[in-house]
């Protein structure tokens, strides 16, 4: 079963630079693989159930040699919201991506304290942990990262 709507793929293609802005925050993947990367917005895009949340966006690449989904948040301060966003959103697609490395990413105005210890966000770096995955977070509003 297809979880992603076509209409939520904002493009499927092998750009350079991938980025996604939301709010004054951005993500950016340097595609120096020359990979082809499909980037889809979730939030508010894909089904979702009343009152419940999903990550801002996804990109993805499957590729022979590389699946990974890389989940992104594009938070203000509410770091503790935006893990529980990227879980949700893990949760919803698990099968869509059982044979890919899971990411996660969160790109914020500001850090939270020991937001590692938080019950939240050990549940997520479980569920990212099992597919070789991780998370990263950056908080000057812009975070960067080469595939």
């Amino acid at each position: 079963m297809n979880l992603i709507l076509p209409k939520c793929i904002e493009y499927h293609e092998d750009r350079k630079i991938c980025v996604v802005t939301e709010k004054g925050k951005t993500y950016s993947l340097i595609n120096n693989s020359g990979f082809k990367i499909r980037t889809i917005k979730v939030d508010k895009c894909l089904s979702q159930n009343e009152g419940e949340k999903r990550c801002d966006y996804l990109m993805d690449i499957n590729e022979k040699e590389v699946k990974r989904a890389i989940f992104i948040e594009l938070k203000g301060s509410s770091l503790n919201d935006a893990v529980k966003q990227l879980y949700s959103t893990i949760i919803y697609l698990k099968d869509e991506y059982k044979d890919h490395q899971l990411d996660a990413r969160i790109v914020g105005s500001r850090d939270v304290p020991n937001l590692e210890s938080t019950p939240d966000y050990r549940k997520l770096a479980r569920e990212v942990k099992i597919t070789k995955g991780n998370i990263n977070r950056a908080t000057n509003k812009v975070y960067k990262e080469n595939v």
